[in-house]
């Protein structure tokens, strides 16, 4: 009974904590607006979500905005090209968020009457939408009592109740304890209060115990371990793929794009002509005839399981004879980077250059 009396205590801290410093976001209803009657807004809360995966808020604020700006309902965006969705994701990593989000949206068309669902189950069979997800649509959009756990929750609760053991090592320790903390009422806030809480105290280095306002319940803080938990696992070290990309200038004042083809890592985007990406850098085939140099100048990118590393090979073709089928012309001038993935963006201002 204690326990539970304490675990109640910790959860209307942390709501009052969150009502007075919680953080504005565009796709968030804040306490004192909920309080004057303002609901969330569910395909606000859909599409921030999608976007929040692996990505952090900082990064998702602008892009969010400029997507519902473009996309501001279901019935519009279930209508979108998905070279439109794909260019406008481009810089957010993942790209098959797009797509999916794209998909989700046909489908809540044609099932849900183009409504997003307060079903669990009927979430779960949404493309891109998996447990987490799933769980904070319910909680933050519906006030559904749900048990959201994101990287932020998990290290709150890690130093909290001193779970000791990498993150990967106690997930069942971890919502076990978590289920302890979120409240029947006001799940929603209370877990936007907890990322809010990881992002301004409980950080991953140098945590603000000092102006933690539950430091007193927080065994790993009693024990002087803050800072080691949870621990760390062992980072293995990611194999390298290597390649050559292709910078094909045509004169006076272009240069050569391709559309990768829709499967695979970048799937569906614009970017530059490039061989195989293997573990041993083989000689290429070239595109077709040109003046080609290798330049031996390497762009190199990080993959979520692999490092990449390509060589800069120029071309420069004083003719507009390609296929165009398969190149798309870009004149320099008119050029928007911003429509290119990070890796693209990489291989164009480095070539540029030479």
């Amino acid at each position: 009974m204690v326990y539970q009396i304490e675990m109640a205590i910790i959860s209307k801290i942390l709501l009052r904590w969150y009502a007075k410093n919680g953080r504005i976001l565009p796709w968030r209803v804040n306490p004192k607006d909920a309080e004057a009657g303002q609901n969330p807004d569910p395909y606000k809360i859909w599409i921030s979500e999608i976007m929040l995966q692996q990505t952090n808020v900082t990064t998702v604020i602008p892009y969010f905005k400029r997507f519902i700006k473009k996309w501001d309902c279901i019935d519009k965006l279930r209508y979108a090209d998905e070279g439109d969705i794909l260019a406008f994701w481009a810089g957010l990593g993942y790209y098959a968020r797009g797509r999916n989000l794209l998909k989700c949206a046909k489908e809540l068309s044609e099932k849900f009457d183009g409504k997003i669902p307060n079903d669990k189950k009927s979430l779960l069979e949404l493309p891109g939408i998996g447990e987490y997800t799933a769980s904070a649509i319910r909680s933050i959009a519906f006030g559904e009592r749900e048990v959201v756990i994101d990287a932020n929750i998990e290290r709150v609760v890690c130093r909290l109740f001193k779970i000791e053991k990498p993150v990967n090592q106690s997930k069942k320790d971890i919502k076990k304890y978590a289920s302890k903390l979120f409240p029947e009422l006001h799940s929603g806030d209370f877990a936007q209060a907890l990322m809010d809480f990881a992002n301004a105290v409980c950080k991953p280095k140098k945590p603000n115990c000092n102006h933690c306002p539950i430091s007193p319940s927080c065994l790993s803080l009693k024990l002087g371990v803050v800072e080691n938990i949870p621990a760390k696992p062992v980072k293995k070290e990611k194999p390298i793929r290597r390649g050559f990309v292709f910078f094909i200038k045509i004169q006076p004042n272009s240069f050569l794009l391709e559309r990768r083809p829709s499967e695979g890592i970048l799937g569906g985007l614009l970017g530059f002509p490039t061989t195989e990406w293997e573990v041993i850098k083989n000689k290429p085939t070239l595109p077709f005839n040109a003046n080609w140099t290798f330049t031996k100048r390497l762009v190199t990118h990080q993959f979520s399981h692999f490092k990449l590393e390509l060589e800069i090979v120029l071309g420069e073709k004083r003719n507009s004879k390609f296929d165009s089928s398969k190149y798309l012309a870009v004149e320099q001038q008119n050029f928007d980077l911003m429509s290119l993935p990070t890796l693209m963006r990489k291989v164009y201002i480095k070539a540029i250059k030479l």
